[in-house]
């Protein structure tokens, strides 16, 4: 069995299952990571020692995996008083805490008239309670070697500024993470996998989805959550075949789920068994004018965007794609108003999701410029996602693209490898392409919903 470390308290909050695997699954039947995941992780590492570089401190010297080396030759570092250790090894029963920062302080502790402080180094952008999680349990374990609690601890965000804060109020919130993790350590297969939106993310995946399926777990039903799929398996209904078959009304007296909810659950279980969409009776705005399709491919770790478009039908009916790759971030909103100009008249703007609103609220009230389009924009998701009842869960847009069109939401690769590309010699065009497919997708989205008759092909 593994020991507990700081990166599995970070993930807990995400998946049970995922650290229950992490600490006694076998480790080759991960997937291997995406492109864009090694430059995410690439980039943090790389943010990590931009900032190290200038602090002078120094590494633990211990043979490789050797921990209990580690954690005595960090010990020593500590009890000599220097300013600082950078990844120091931290020891204790069945855990083990790696830190990026310990930081001297003044005031008495069992290693001299000094105590350090925890800090970890993020390309985040603001803090997150998991961060804080990890930090708050390197810094228990470091209390137990110097005999003092660190009065808080810290992040260092993206932009390099310092974040602090007090570790007491999330001392509760630890201890409930950790006593989980115990758990899991007891009976590490006894936590069954939950079809969630972090699933897409995760490299245990090819182990889960295939369990989940051979199960026809109420989890592959879409709107489920684990509370749900609990009350529904306490009234004797476990898998979706055995939900489809259900009478909302004599199952709402059995669990005292609403009704309403439980006639949505039961039809995206037909749905799953039907293998398509069931599409509901909604009434929709009227919208006269013609649509025009807005997208943007960005860098969240830059801060800027890589491509923009706008997608329209000319007079003749030809959808026509009109792009842009601003070079700089003063380039942005110059770039998007010169495509407004291709696209005549004030049609509304369909988009999906919020990066395209944020883009617009940022860069224009950056500018002191318009035009403000907040009138124009209209989000395709929640009009999509009410069209129909889905036959799997529907997490976003690749989703939505999934089961209503019929076609690969990822065919011309995935939006967060749009970073690999802005300069790519190898595929120059690839933004271009990628950015034209997912305007297709947002002009056929929207024609899934405007008119449940229009036909699209696949």
């Amino acid at each position: 069995m593994k020991p507990t470390t700081g990166t599995h308290v970070y993930q807990l909050p995400k998946c049970s299952r995922a650290v229950a695997l992490e600490l006694a699954g076998d480790r080759s039947l991960r997937r291997e990571l995406r492109p864009e995941e090694e430059l995410v992780l690439g980039r943090g590492r790389d943010h990590e020692a931009d900032f190290v570089r200038d602090l002078g401190w120094e590494e633990p010297e211990y043979p490789a995996r050797d921990f209990a080396a580690g954690a005595a030759a960090t010990r020593a570092m500590l009890e000599a008083g220097v300013p600082g250790v950078l990844q120091g090894v931290l020891l204790g029963e069945d855990r083990l805490g790696i830190a990026d920062l310990l930081r001297r302080e003044d005031g008495a502790s069992a290693l001299g008239d000094h105590h350090y402080v925890v800090g970890d180094v993020k390309s985040s952008a603001r803090v997150r309670g998991d961060q804080i999680l990890q930090v708050a349990f390197y810094s228990e374990m470091l209390a137990a070697l110097q005999d003092r609690v660190p009065e808080y601890g810290y992040l260092v965000l993206k932009d390099g500024r310092e974040e602090r804060f007090l570790l007491e109020p999330f001392r509760p919130a630890l201890r409930d993470v950790l006593a989980r993790i115990e758990a899991l350590r007891a009976d590490p297969h006894g936590v069954r996998p939950f079809l969630a939106r972090a699933c897409d993310g995760c490299r245990w995946s090819p182990v889960c989805l295939p369990e989940l399926e051979s199960a026809d777990d109420l989890s592959l039903v879409d709107g489920m959550t684990e509370g749900l799929r609990t009350m529904l398996e306490g009234a004797g209904v476990t898998t979706g075949v055995e939900l489809a078959g259900a009478e909302a009304s004599k199952l709402a007296r059995r669990t005292r789920i609403e009704n309403a909810l439980l006639r949505r659950l039961i039809h995206a279980a037909r749905a799953r068994l039907g293998g398509a969409p069931v599409r509901q009776r909604r009434s929709l705005p009227v919208i006269d004018e013609r649509p025009a399709f807005v997208q943007v491919l960005d860098d969240p770790f830059e801060g800027r965007v890589l491509w923009m478009g706008i997608g329209a039908e000319n007079d003749s009916g030809d959808f026509v794609v009109h792009g842009a790759r601003p070079r700089e971030l003063g380039e942005e909103w110059p770039s998007f108003r010169a495509l407004l100009d291709e696209v005549d008249g004030e049609r509304p703007l369909f988009h999906f999701g919020p990066a395209v609103p944020r883009f617009c609220e940022e860069r224009a009230h950056a500018t002191g410029t318009g035009p403000w389009l907040e009138q124009r924009l209209i989000d395709l998701t929640r009009r999509v996602r009410g069209t129909a009842a889905w036959p799997a869960p529907v997490f976003g847009k690749a989703d939505l693209i999934r089961h209503a069109l019929g076609r690969d939401p990822h065919r011309a690769g995935r939006a967060g490898a749009a970073p690999l590309f802005a300069s790519s010699e190898d595929e120059p065009n690839w933004l271009e392409t990628k950015g034209a497919a997912d305007l297709e997708d947002l002009r056929d989205l929207h024609a899934y919903w405007v008119d449940p008759r229009c036909e699209v092909e696949g």
